[in-house]
């Protein structure tokens, strides 16, 4: 059994801040190119993605926000791994691109399945005890 050390609550919260600005930044640029993504997501056989869109960015956005303040973070964290699972056998399919962007399309599907290990780690373990941006000290120990 690993007993948590002050240091080692740190890196915890360092760990989901990583997480979490995947996530924050695929969120905000669904919002900024809209449009672009939803023609995107299109291309690659995604049904109603301009309706879906704001159902991708609110849990882009949503998850994100509750793994950093550790809010439902083992929930979230599913949400996301189950999310980052599903996008990265629509968006990354290898197995099926020219040879020129084979290597860049491998890269990315497993740098996707990390996230969805690193994400498993705190929907088993949870976000961690020590530093949290929002719970007061007294309510951690």
């Amino acid at each position: 059994m690993i007993i948590p050390t002050k240091s080692s609550a740190w890196f915890l919260l360092l760990a989901r801040v990583f997480m979490a600005t995947l996530f924050v930044f695929a969120g905000v640029e669904k919002i900024f190119k809209y449009g672009d993504v939803t023609s995107f997501a299109a291309s690659y056989g995604v049904p109603f993605s301009s309706t879906l869109m704001p159902a991708a960015i609110a849990l882009e956005l949503g998850c994100a926000a509750m793994l950093l303040t550790r809010r439902y973070c083992r929930v979230a964290a599913l949400i996301l791994a189950i999310w980052t699972f599903v996008l990265n056998l629509v968006f990354h399919q290898f197995w099926n691109v020219p040879d020129n962007i084979w290597q860049l399309m491998v890269d990315n599907f497993f740098h996707s399945f990390v996230m969805v290990g690193g994400l498993m780690y705190v929907v088993v373990y949870g976000a961690g005890k020590g530093p949290d941006p929002v719970q007061p000290i007294s309510a951690v120990e």
